[in-house]
């Protein structure tokens, strides 16, 4: 009965216990750090420079360092052995993490958030090469939905760890070099090999029209979510606003790891496009909440639909780019598609922060519904990357089993 009621996840799998477990550890260590490190940026910054200034500055480099060498490390990762790269940028993340704990003042900070967002962006674009390389197409969106699962829980599990053992700056510190350190856990497993192709230009890659019509939606997502922090800025601080904030994150940590696994399991059956409308549609939805009659519910419903769409979206991106990519630059479709969007979201979202401009939710929130709405066009044009036969095959397969599960209790009967 167990093992019938997980078989929606095992179905069709191909991938290796072993290369499954290196795949979505090594990814989702990465990310999880990156997602405690955006949490606890002011604080840190705080604690290391007493103004919150240089914290505000610091978050631009951080994201413009890590955009600037997803592109460099997406080039040279593919010249060198894969392996021995991902040990080399997971050493150097973790050794930059601890950095933090040891050097103060403007200066060696402002240096640390440098070779921060170089350690993020480096690797990146060959650490995620590894869904495409080590997967099958029919296999990769649930592979990247536990991705994201695993994610969120790890950060979810910082995060507890963090506010129970109450260390301050160190206590984040630590809780972000063991993150980063979950990594190391995939190296020791099954790789896959890298097939062996000539790199491709940049120019190829802008070339393929469906590449394109994929990347903008997900960029209008990642613009549209970063420019909601202006409305976020502009909400009253009074304590039903604060409750609504705090009781926010965990919800949407929740939305974000259980969608994006479920995301994952309908985009390997009924395809990918399907998943990323909702999604679109999904934070249009949210943000019409939040115009419409803003107050600390429509604050956390909002935060709902974005964790729901946020998961769905980035399982769905993390596998469609794997479709979309050619071997000999994987690494480079992985840079294009990952880290430029996000770099795009998390650099909006400092905007407000850094300048102190705001705009109330009943201005910004139609014109960003309209966004992502209009976002769906492109994705309509688009070539569905899982192929039909994939689904035909599936559902052939379906009625297969459910006609011999007949068969076998008429049997039975008799």
């Amino acid at each position: 009965m167990g093992y019938l009621s997980f078989r929606f996840l095992t179905e069709d799998i191909k991938i290796s216990p072993k290369r499954f477990t290196a795949v979505t550890f090594i990814t989702a260590g990465i990310l999880s750090w990156l997602f405690l490190i955006v949490a606890y940026f002011d604080e840190l910054f705080m604690s290391l420079t007493g103004d919150p200034f240089w914290g505000n500055i610091g978050e631009p480099l951080f994201f413009g360092f890590a955009a600037f060498f997803a592109i460099i490390g997406s080039i040279i990762s593919e010249k060198v052995d894969r392996r021995k790269f991902l040990w080399l940028w997971i050493t150097m993340g973790i050794l930059t993490t601890a950095s933090l704990a040891i050097f103060q003042g403007i200066i060696f900070t402002l240096l640390s958030t440098v070779l921060l967002g170089i350690s993020l962006g480096l690797g990146f674009p060959s650490c995620a090469a590894l869904i495409a390389d080590c997967t099958v197409v029919e296999e990769r969106a649930r592979v990247a939905g536990t991705i994201i699962l695993e994610t969120f829980i790890m950060v979810s599990l910082a995060l507890i760890g963090i506010s129970l053992l109450n260390f301050g700056l160190i206590g984040v510190i630590l809780f972000l070099i063991v993150l980063r350190a979950t990594s190391y856990l995939a190296l020791g497993l099954d790789f896959c090999a890298r097939e062996k192709e000539k790199q491709k230009s940049w120019r190829f890659i802008f070339s393929n029209r469906d590449f394109v019509f994929y990347l903008f939606p997900w960029i209008m997502f990642n613009v549209a979510s970063g420019l909601v922090a202006f409305a976020f800025s502009a909400l009253p601080l009074t304590p039903d606003y604060q409750w609504a904030l705090t009781i926010g994150s965990p919800v949407r940590f929740l939305g974000t790891a259980i969608f994006g696994l479920a995301s994952g399991v309908v985009a390997d059956r009924f395809g990918r496009k399907q998943p990323i409308i909702i999604g679109l549609v999904l934070l249009g939805v949210g943000f019409a909440f939040l115009g419409l009659a803003t107050s600390p519910l429509s604050v956390l419903i909002y935060q709902m639909f974005s964790g729901i769409a946020w998961g769905g979206l980035m399982a769905i991106y993390l596998a469609v780019l794997g479709d979309l990519a050619v071997a000999g630059s994987k690494e480079k479709f992985y840079a294009l598609g990952t880290v430029t969007p996000l770099i795009i979201y998390m650099s909006l979202a400092s905007i407000p922060e850094l300048s102190g401009v705001s705009a109330p939710a009943n201005f910004i929130s139609p014109i960003l519904s309209i966004i992502l709405f209009l976002s769906v066009i492109p994705v309509l044009y688009a070539s569905e990357t899982l192929p039909e036969s994939k689904m035909r095959e599936r559902r052939f397969r379906k009625h297969i089993r459910e006609v011999g599960k007949i068969v076998s209790e008429s049997t039975k009967a008799d």
